[in-house]
């Protein structure tokens, strides 16, 4: 017996396909598990959320896996109609309508346990090295490293920087939570996992959310219709059945 949820997306898809509604979107999408990745279920918990956040209101999606660098520009040329998940900036609002928040998660330091970081406030922080990746976005460590409090020290992705973490070269990784407790559990052996441990204070809750370019002149209407499909799964509780389910790590792998 299918549950209440499932019912009632059921229901609105039937009505939709009644009026002959469904359309196509495409989007860009990226290797950042377990949100986004071509090689987990769903292509991913946050790649699964705007399917069927789409779905609910008629529309299907089409997604395209890339380089991060290569995912953007295609979206903001509009030859993609846009790209997911991201985080809000004034750069980017230029280019991009915003949907709703489909991801919220805390970001955390995560350290190694033989470090002893203690931290409440940024300027807790003096003098350390935070390893970081090349293409996001740090809004508080960037201003405390123009403030001359810390170092942010980019390099490549997170198998480079949890090798820095573990031979001590950096003194921390910024992650949020279920980004960074996947990678270690993926990647990194136990041996080595239970060497790091993260942060009690929230470095930021970073809200992420799918961006579609102003390039595309339908793309108005999708943002609104995306937004409606979200309130859907979130009003029948199959939204956060899917959390849930991130949760509990069933989008781990394949």
């Amino acid at each position: 017996m299918k549950s209440l949820p499932t019912l009632i997306i059921a229901l609105f898809l039937t009505v939709y396909s009644v009026a002959g509604a469904n359309e196509q979107i495409r989007l860009t999408n990226g290797e950042w598990p377990p949100y986004l990745s071509a090689k987990l279920p769903q292509n991913g918990a946050a790649s699964h959320i705007v399917t069927e956040a789409f779905a609910a209101v008629g529309v299907d999606v089409e997604y395209g896996f890339f380089p991060w660098k290569r995912a953007y520009q295609l979206a903001v040329d509009g030859i993609w109609h846009g790209t997911l998940i991201w985080v809000k900036t004034p750069e980017r609002e230029k280019d991009f309508y915003y949907s709703d928040v489909v991801i919220s998660d805390p970001e955390y330091l995560f350290y190694l346990k033989s470090r002893k970081l203690k931290w409440k406030e940024v300027k807790d922080l003096k003098n350390l090295t935070i390893g970081a990746t090349l293409h996001t976005v740090y809004p508080t460590l960037e201003a405390a490293e123009k403030e001359g409090i810390l170092t942010i020290d980019r390099s490549g992705n997170y198998d480079n920087l949890y090798q820095r973490l573990l031979h001590k070269r950096i003194d921390a990784i910024p992650q949020v939570n279920q980004v960074g407790k996947y990678f270690q559990r993926a990647r990194l052996s136990l041996k080595d996992r239970v060497k790091i441990t993260h942060s009690s204070t929230v470095l930021q809750l970073r809200q992420y959310h799918l961006i579609l370019s102003k390039n595309v002149e339908e793309n108005s209407r999708f943002i609104e219709l995306f937004n409606q499909g979200l309130a859907i799964l979130k009003a029948s509780g199959r939204y956060y059945e899917i959390i849930s389910a991130l949760d509990t790590g069933e989008y781990d792998k394949k």
